[in-house]
């Protein structure tokens, strides 16, 4: 299924300007886990592709579920450290909305990998498309990425790699922005001080299970 896209004279004037689509592969599912790639794709207001960025990141330990990124040890080995491409990312992340297929993963390890360096991830307001599909109320079997995209007609080459699944995402989030603008809604949209709290309640999370409730 396609859509027809919104005249741009008709856009909400409350939208925000300028958005980065991202994905990162990691080495497991909590925040001690590290981040091994990561990639970006910059888009205008209205969905338009504006630049694409990508990188394979050393996590200098075990690369985790293999089966599931297909990155091996062999292929990062020597590939930069999240140190060596923060401020680059980071360039990218300033002044625009982080938008994420379950928003909160991503956020939770981008914000572990530069809370290490003593920083905080460099976005005000991140929105999660699994988010912005309900409130869509999109026919979708499930939520997950290859069903938006089988929705919309977008074809997936490589399930699970950050550049494709980045490329995939912008693509079904230009369809759902333009929904969304016809119908006039509000976007999903996630403060950065909401999301650093729930990040800080999934690290205690992940590092001391034992405990109840966590950050306030």
């Amino acid at each position: 299924m396609t859509t027809t896209s919104l005249n741009t004279a008709d856009w909400p004037a409350t939208y925000p300007r300028d958005y980065v689509v991202v994905d990162v592969e990691t080495t497991g599912l909590t925040a001690r886990d590290r981040v091994i790639s990561v990639a970006a794709v910059l888009l205008d207001a209205h969905g338009a592709v504006a630049g694409r960025w990508s990188s394979l990141v050393d996590p200098r330990r075990d690369p985790g579920p293999v089966h599931v990124h297909g990155l091996t040890a062999g292929d990062l080995a020597g590939q930069p450290l999240f140190e060596e491409i923060a401020d680059e990312f980071a360039d990218l992340l300033t002044g625009r909305v982080v938008v994420a297929h379950n928003a909160s993963f991503d956020w939770k390890m981008l914000d572990a990998e530069y809370r290490r360096l003593g920083r905080t991830v460099p976005a005000e307001e991140r929105l999660c498309t699994v988010t912005l599909a309900k409130r869509l109320e999109l026919p979708l079997p499930n939520w997950r990425l290859a069903s938006l995209a089988t929705h919309y007609g977008i074809r997936q080459l490589k399930a699970h790699d950050a550049e494709d699944d980045a490329r995939v995402l912008s693509e079904a989030f230009r369809f759902a922005l333009h929904e969304a603008a016809r119908g006039d809604l509000p976007l999903p949209l996630t403060r950065a001080l909401v999301a650093a709290r729930e990040s800080l309640r999934r690290v205690i999370q992940d590092n001391y299970p034992g405990l109840n409730g966590g950050a306030p």
